[in-house]
């Protein structure tokens, strides 16, 4: 029987070849590019709420892999006990914490928006709308990748009078 060690498929050879300075920004920007082309997506078929959830879905699962990676145990499980006390404090208020926060970033950054966007502001609140649905995704699956995650750790160990 052989078994193949390394990279088999040709397009996981060429990302092992890339150094990691090159191959993580280049990811990162894909990913980027991806949330763009969704929510411009989203803007010309009248999906806004569909498209936000998509990107928000796969912003989740992104960072949520992202802290699964780079966390220990109790940080995972700090981070869990964070994000479930402001989801439900956040979805109690029917999101009124993230629309303020996204209100802030939009008033601060109104001359940005108008050079990139114009001066629409309709068509800025319809974005702010759509970021919100892609926010509020990411934070719940981030919230039951954790939680999975430590409901997973938490069963695996052994009991203490073993």
């Amino acid at each position: 029987m052989s078994t193949a060690t390394g990279a088999v498929s040709p397009l996981r050879r060429s990302f092992a070849t890339l150094p990691v300075s090159v191959w993580v920004p280049l990811l990162a920007m894909t990913w980027v590019f991806v949330n763009v082309l969704l929510v411009r997506l989203g803007f010309q078929t009248g999906f806004q709420a569909t498209c936000g959830l998509l990107a928000g879905g796969i912003d989740g699962s992104i960072l949520a892999s992202i802290l699964l990676a780079t966390l220990g145990d109790k940080l995972q499980a700090g981070t869990t006990g964070l994000l479930s006390g402001y989801g439900l404090h956040d979805a109690t208020s029917k999101f009124e914490s993230t629309k303020q926060y996204l209100i802030w970033i939009h008033d601060h950054s109104e001359k940005v928006l108008v050079v990139l966007l114009g001066p629409n502001e309709d068509f800025h609140k319809a974005v702010q709308a759509e970021v919100l649905w892609m926010a509020g995704t990411a934070g719940i699956v981030m919230l039951l990748t954790l939680f999975v995650q430590l409901i997973r750790t938490a069963g695996s160990k052994p009991a203490a009078d073993h």
